[in-house]
């Protein structure tokens, strides 16, 4: 069973370090069928939109660099684990409770957070006028889409950055476990 739980937690380390990439790649390309939609050009007076709801495209610009900020910071915290030795250790020590309580709690508070986000901002794009887009697309040359699938991919991604904390807290309950079964077998040698 030991063996099994330190493979395990090499396996979470590396998921949680996979999982902050998730999320800094997911943040990139959040706005991209907006950019390449030109919502920025139709939106350019925000005030008075050339293509109604375009202006979406601004309202998320403020959250899409907190989400880049965001995954860069679970990036690192999930490197803390590295540092702390949590994939390789025999015994963990409160450097070890302390990087995966705060690599968990990060990574469910930035799940929520992004997935409220980002579901408001597909409400918003909902309301873009498609067939006056579809109409000026045409007109002007540019890409046209009306695809919600970044939007839709923050489920996946979410999903997968919870999972992840999930069984990493998971891992810690286990190696806890292992480690005082650990202590009370060497005790009862002893005597």
């Amino acid at each position: 069973m030991y063996k099994k739980q330190m493979i395990l937690q090499r396996i979470v380390c590396f998921a949680a370090l996979a999982a902050g990439a998730l999320v800094f790649l997911y943040s990139l390309g959040l706005m991209t069928d907006l950019y390449d939609s030109a919502f920025y050009y139709y939106a350019e007076d925000i005030a008075n939109p050339m293509v109604a709801g375009t202006e979406v495209y601004y309202h998320m610009q403020g959250f899409n660099q907190n989400l880049t900020t965001a995954g860069i910071v679970l990036i690192l915290l999930a490197c803390a684990q590295f540092v702390a030795q949590n994939h390789a250790r025999r015994k963990y020590y409160i450097a070890n409770y302390i990087t995966v309580a705060v690599t968990s709690i990060a990574s469910v508070a930035v799940s929520v957070w992004g997935l409220m986000n980002v579901m408001s901002y597909r409400a918003q794009y909902l309301l873009v006028d498609f067939e006056t887009l579809a109409t000026y697309s045409q007109l002007f040359g540019f890409s046209y889409t009306n695809s919600t699938f970044w939007f839709d991919a923050a489920w996946f991604v979410f999903g997968v950055l919870i999972a992840v904390a999930a069984v990493n807290v998971y891992n810690l309950i286990l190696k806890r476990n292992l480690m005082i079964s650990e202590k009370k077998l060497l005790e009862n040698k002893e005597v």
